[in-house]
């Protein structure tokens, strides 16, 4: 063994500068090992021992930092040598490890000792390692082999990870270096390839090209480096086209991307070989695909990249696509050549199958929006995959702001549009959800651009046939309309006019859609009115606010165009009440004053023609001619068309046509309430007219339309005029009445104002053509009056609601003119129109009720008798005419029937048509008509008017006896009765005359009370004497509450009650007995004992108070009063009427609610002089105490107040019950007070009225309503006869000793 010195460090005798130690405790000799790794035939198991122990000690940071330092350079060339000099892969990777740690390994940016860096240090070695292989590559003295897989692979992972300075500095030979790459693209092994693309893929990326800092004016130098681009591109496309490793697809694609991004190819493409058939080429094999088009090359290169399952593949190679296509990189030509080479199939099939995975999703309708632009051949390519591109606009439609929903929304518009018939129903269906969603986001922030095409989008699907007929695709235009509409009026961001524009069109196109006929040849209706909805809602009142503020006049053209549109194509209902609106909203003077602001021909034109098309829809067809003919010469300010009027109008025939136009404008305006100018103003600028062409107006030429508008006018000026004293022309004004009355002008047949019309009615001289008038409007309003009203916003026709409101005001001349024309129509030939101004008189009194006041203040019963007396009264003018008679004395006031001489003929006329058929039993409509006359005749008797006219009823034989027959035939019915009611010859007309008894009651004791003893009526048929008066025995009306229906117990039970205070009346006012047998009193006192269970509560009370009246008759004999002591019946009410208030749930269900008539019934046996004994029993200490405790102050009655001071006059009352009573009566006033301070509700239930003689069951009725009203019971309201029945109790309790 050689003996060497301590200086040496190994056994070759290298120095021990050129060593290191380990950490382990050995050393590594430099020299050694790279004598060892670069040497081709030393053993591969010794080299991979070697740099498997270099590579460990790489684990001690401050090995790897000395390394670095200070022996970096005895490594770099051995370990490149390494790798060119050994075919074993395992081996170069070990080698390209210890490179790599080498130079990459813990880079930490830490200063070392001498304040060195050692990233700096990591940097200049990693340099050096490019720079040794960079010369091997371009040197070109080894030949190729695996050996120079590894070499490459290692230059491009050193490229790769290299940082600092450029590795141009470090690479000497680049031309040289690249063009031996170049050779090695074109070499058979694709592992060789993939690794030179990868190479020269990082020199491009970082700038190591022979085309860097080349001069341009170099010519040759620039032709021969374009060449060498050429042939990297084709060589790089016919790697892609032919290769199947999907990491060699990967570094070609990286290589193109940087190459397109360097703009090496832009040139290429313009220099391309055309005319080459690719199938051809194909054909032919390789060498002709030197020759081939570099664009079909590219086309069929990435057909393969992009059926790569490898995700990061198919998105490098549709950005390639995108780069390359990019309208400043490609030509037209050149990318029809690309969708003749199906690309675009390719990137749907992608689409479809990518999962809507975003960076796909985003690369592939980036390409498409952009292979659109070739329009014609890429149509067909677009309808194929609109399939695909429908669910991925669903998926990007769910997410806000989306980068590429445009391009999605431009394809799919662009698809619909090109090829409208391509959507299935269904496809409608989710088109039109996902666009009503995308504009619903819009209204919280969405991009303008989404906006647009979102509409442009709607805009075409409503266009396509496809649409036609969907049901369900109606509440999505509703939404997207509106939704369109607001957001565009609110968004936050863009071009507000260009987004209206968009919303706009919309709105139109939606329109026109609601128009189209289904099947059935109906139109969607709903979705019409909803259009114009959202036109009232927003885009009316955004023009009112941006009125003062800057808005483009395109924006409000549009927008009126748009109004415009829908009045001229809607259908005619609905575009009627959308005229109506905007008329009511005041669009006249909003019109005016866009066009105050843009006085420009245009916008003249649109308003001028908006209005003529308003005034149509709301006024009838050709209603706005006048300013279709006149708008090219109307003035923009409305104050010009005011003084337009003041101008003789037959020198200048166009001053004609404006003078016509400006007085439909202010006869629209004034209908709606807008007024151009002041009043006065406009009334001379009238009177002006009006003077200065009355020649022209009496000549007959000018129209009755223009005549009547003008007449409407000045009524109206002339009515609002609340000064009498303000100035007026009476010439004026008499020209205009002249020509009414000469030409009979059809004033009424147009929209008139309410003013306007009460003051032509307020105008005596023409009183013959108002009466004209209003007998024109009777013969219509019989005909169809639904046809007269027209309007709702304030212009209507002469119609019935104006009548009416005319005649109850009384202050003009319309009840006069109704009254005479009665007058002056009888004759013969005037049935017709006498029938037709009766009926319009009942239509009126239907209206108002108080009309029937002003009626009767102008004669209208000597009307009435010349047409009953008339020898032309017909069955149908009898029938008219006592209709309304019947309507009259139903509604009038007692205070202004006069005329008693009138109304005492009528009467006797009527009776003289009634008792003819009286004796028969056989009555028609017209007699219980007539018999309601007589009711209500009656009726006003009471109050002293019409006393001749009632005595002539009362008196009346004849009816008297027809009463007491049918009377007597219904009794002989017996239980039968019910079912009789029913039938015709005696069921109808039984309740008329009960009702006729009724009146008559009160009448006689008003008219002829001293010539009526009441105590005959107690008597029975056979005792008592014959009465030629109206009557009905007590003991028949018993028998009439028993057997009868509901409706004859309750008349008969009214009558009754009216019957006995009569007779309790007569007997306490003359001390009279009881002309009654015993027999004949306990019959009657049994019948309404039966009656006060009864389930109707009218005929319980009425029975209960004429028992209480037998019962607190103070002349009754000592047998009556045995009679009342000992009946059971009565104690059977009491008990159960105890029961019901002390035990509710254990009381019988027919004595339920029903507390009043018992109370009645209880109080009068309290008042007795003797107390039946029972009483005491009934109510002792515990029930009363029972009925007390279960007493709240919401269930008080006036009548159970009653019952308890009848309880405390008796002593049937204890301290504690007092108490507890005191208490209920001090929340109950507290109650009273409390409601009264509110005010009493007004009855707001209109009076029935009937519209013909054949409703006699309304008759009937209202007689009812009437026999009930508070005219025939007590003055007192409910509420104020309880506080008078507290006051009362308390007044009882005063007295000394009244407590037990």
């Amino acid at each position: 063994m050689e003996q060497f010195s301590p200086a040496s460090a190994c056994s070759k005798g290298h120095r021990r500068s050129l060593a290191v130690e380990t950490a382990a405790g050995g050393s590594i000799c430099f020299s050694c090992f790279a004598a060892l790794v670069s040497d081709s035939r030393s053993p591969t198991h010794h080299v991979s021992y070697a740099l498997s122990q270099l590579n460990f000690a790489f684990d001690d940071p401050d090995l790897l930092l000395e390394l670095r330092e200070r022996h970096a350079y005895l490594l770099v060339a051995p370990l490149v040598a390494a790798l060119s000099a050994f075919d074993d892969e395992p081996l170069a990777r070990q080698v390209m490890d210890v490179i790599s740690d080498l130079c990459f390994r813990g880079e930490i940016r830490r200063l070392g000792l001498g304040g060195v860096s050692e990233q700096f240090t990591a940097s200049s070695l990693s340099g050096d390692f490019i720079a040794r292989i960079a010369d091997r590559l371009a040197s070109g003295t080894l030949a190729w082999s695996r050996r120079l897989i590894y070499l490459l692979h290692c230059f491009g992972e050193l490229l790769n990870s290299h940082q600092g300075s450029s590795p141009a500095a470090h690479i000497r030979e680049q031309d040289a270096l690249f063009s031996n790459l170049l050779v090695g693209l074109q070499l058979p092994s694709e592992e060789l390839r993939g690794e030179v693309l990868f190479v020269i893929y990082k020199l491009c990326q970082l700038n190591v090209t022979p085309w860097e800092n080349v001069d341009d004016d170099d010519n040759d130098c620039v032709e021969s480096l374009d060449a060498m681009a050429g042939s990297l591109w084709r060589l790089a496309l016919e790697i892609l086209l032919k290769t199947q490793h999907d990491e060699v697809r990967i570094n070609c694609l990286a290589l193109l991307l940087v190459l397109v991004g360097k703009g090496l190819f832009q040139n290429l493409f313009v220099n391309d070989i055309p005319g080459i058939d690719i199938k051809e080429t194909k054909a032919n094999g390789d060498g002709l695909m030197q020759q081939c088009p570099l664009i079909t090359l590219f086309s069929d290169a990435i057909k393969g990249s992009l059926l790569s399952s490898d995700e990061r593949i198919q998105i490098s190679t549709l950005d390639l696509i995108f780069h390359m296509i990019s309208p400043e990189n490609c030509s037209i030509n050149q990318l029809r050549v690309l969708v003749e080479e199906n690309i675009p199939d390719y990137i749907f099939e992608i689409l479809r199958l990518s999962g809507n995975k975003d960076p796909l999703v985003i690369s592939c309708l980036q390409l498409l929006a952009l292979f659109s632009t070739s329009e014609e051949v890429f149509k067909q390519k677009l309808v194929v995959g609109f399939s695909t591109l429908l669910s991925v606009l669903h998926y990007t439609s769910q997410i806000p702001l989306h980068p590429v929903q445009p391009h999605a929304l431009t394809l799919v518009c662009n698809c619909i549009s090109n090829s409208p018939g391509i959507m299935s129903i269904s496809q409608v269906t989710e088109v039109a959800l996902i666009l009503t969603c995308i504009l619903r986001r819009c209204m919280n922030g969405e991009l303008p651009e989404t906006f647009i095409l979102a509409c442009s989008t709607f805009v075409e699907i409503l266009k396509s046939p496809s649409a036609c007929g969907i049901k369900k695709i109606g509440d999505m235009i509703k939404e997207a309309s509106r939704c369109s509409v607001l957001s565009s009026l609110s968004f936050p961001q863009g071009n507000p006019a260009a987004l209206l524009m968009h919303s706009l069109a919309l709105l139109k196109e939606a329109h026109a859609y609601s128009r189209r006929e289904d099947g059935s040849g109906n139109s969607d209706e709903e979705l019409e009115e909803n259009i114009m909805v959202t036109c009232q809602n927003y885009l009316l009142p955004w023009l009112e606010k941006f009125i003062n503020e800057e808005v483009e006049e395109d924006v409000v053209q549009e927008i009126v165009q748009t109004f415009h549109l829908i009045l001229l194509s809607g259908s005619e209902a609905q575009t009627q009440t959308f005229a109506n609106n905007l008329i009511s909203s005041n669009l006249l003077t909003l019109c005016f004053a866009y066009l105050g602001l843009f006085p420009t021909d245009q916008m003249r034109s649109s308003v001028y023609l908006i209005l003529g098309s308003l005034i149509d829809r709301a006024f009838g067809p050709s209603f706005g001619q006048p300013l279709r003919d006149a708008f090219s010469y109307l003035p923009v300010d409305p104050l010009d068309l005011i003084f337009l009027l003041g101008q003789k109008s037959s020198i200048d025939p166009q001053l004609a046509l404006c003078q016509r136009a400006s007085l439909l404008l202010l006869y629209v305006s004034s209908l709606s309430g807008e007024r151009f100018a002041d009043d006065t103003q406009v009334l001379a600028s009238l009177e002006q007219y009006i003077l200065v062409n009355s020649n022209y107006f009496f000549s007959g030429t000018e129209d009755s339309l223009t005549l009547a508008q003008l007449v409407h006018l000045y009524g109206l000026y002339r009515g609002s005029q609340r000064d009498e004293k303000m100035s007026y022309s009476p010439e004026a004004e008499k020209t205009l009445l002249n020509l009414l009355a000469r030409d009979d002008l059809e004033v009424f047949s147009f929209g008139i104002h309410p003013m306007a019309l009460k003051w032509l009615f307020q105008q005596e001289r023409i009183m013959t053509y108002l009466s004209n008038q209003i007998l024109k409007f009777c013969r219509l309003s019989r005909a169809n009056e639904s046809q007269l009203i027209v309007y709702s916003y304030g212009s209507q026709t002469m119609n019935m609601q104006l009548i009416s409101e005319l005649v109850v005001s009384g202050d003009n001349y319309v009840a006069q003119l109704l009254v005479s024309l009665l007058s002056e129509l009888q004759g013969e030939g005037g049935e017709d129109d006498m029938i037709c101004v009766l009926n319009t008189m009942t239509e009126i009194l239907k209206k108002f009720s108080d009309a029937s006041i002003q009626l009767c203040m102008h004669s209208f019963s000597g009307a009435i008798r010349s047409i009953y007396y008339s020898p032309y009264c017909s069955p149908q003018l009898f029938s008219s005419c006592s209709l309304l008679v019947f309507h009259v004395l139903y509604t009038t006031s007692h205070n202004v029937l006069s005329q008693e001489g009138e109304w005492l003929a009528v009467t006797v006329k009527l009776l003289e048509y009634v008792n003819p058929k009286l004796a028969s039993q056989l009555w028609g409509q017209e007699e219980l008509l007539v018999i309601s006359i007589f009711c209500l005749i009656l009726h006003h008797s009471r109050n002293q008017v019409l006393e001749e006219a009632s005595k002539a009823i009362l008196l009346n034989g004849a009816l008297a006896s027809a009463v007491e027959n049918i009377v007597q035939t219904s009794i002989a019915k017996g239980p039968a009765l019910v079912d009789h009611d029913e039938e015709m010859e005696t069921g109808e007309c039984l309740p008329f005359l009960l009702l006729l008894y009724f009146f008559s009651l009160n009448s006689f004791y008003a008219t002829i009370q001293d010539c009526l003893d009441w105590q005959d009526l107690l008597q029975s048929s056979n005792t008592a004497p014959p009465i030629l008066l109206i009557s009905i025995k007590c003991h028949d009306l018993c028998r009439l509450m028993h057997f009868g229906s509901s409706l004859i117990k309750s008349l008969s039970s009214q009558c009754l009650v009216d019957l006995l205070s009569r007779i309790s009346d007569q007997r306490e006012r003359n001390q009279e007995e009881l002309r009654c047998p015993m027999r004949y009193l306990q019959s009657m006192i049994a019948i309404m004992e039966s009656l006060v269970f009864y389930e109707e509560k009218v005929v319980a009370t009425n029975c209960s108070i004429c028992l209480s009246k037998l019962l607190s008759c103070k002349s009754l004999g000592l047998g009556e009063k045995l009679v009342i002591r000992n009946c059971k019946w009565f104690r059977m009410i009491m008990e159960e009427f105890t029961m019901t208030l002390t035990a509710p749930s254990m009381a019988s269900k027919f004595f339920k609610n029903l507390h009043k008539p018992a109370s009645l019934i209880a109080t009068a046996l309290l008042r007795l002089d003797q107390t039946p004994e029972w009483m005491r029993s009934v109510f002792d200490i515990s029930c009363i105490s029972g009925v007390v405790n279960n007493l709240c102050a919401q269930s008080l009655s006036a009548e159970m107040v009653d019952l308890f001071r009848a309880l405390l006059s008796r002593k049937y009352l204890n301290e504690d019950h007092v108490g507890c009573l005191n208490q209920i009566f001090q929340v109950c006033r507290k109650q009273v007070y409390k409601e009264s301070s509110k005010g009493k509700a007004q009855d707001s239930s209109a009076n029935k009225f009937i519209s013909s003689n054949a409703d006699f069951g309304k008759i009937c009725n209202l007689l009812v309503n009437l026999m009930v009203s508070p005219v025939y019971r007590e003055k007192e309201t409910d509420q104020e006869r309880l506080l008078r029945e507290i006051d009362m109790f308390y007044r009882e309790l005063s007295i000394e000793g009244r407590c037990e």
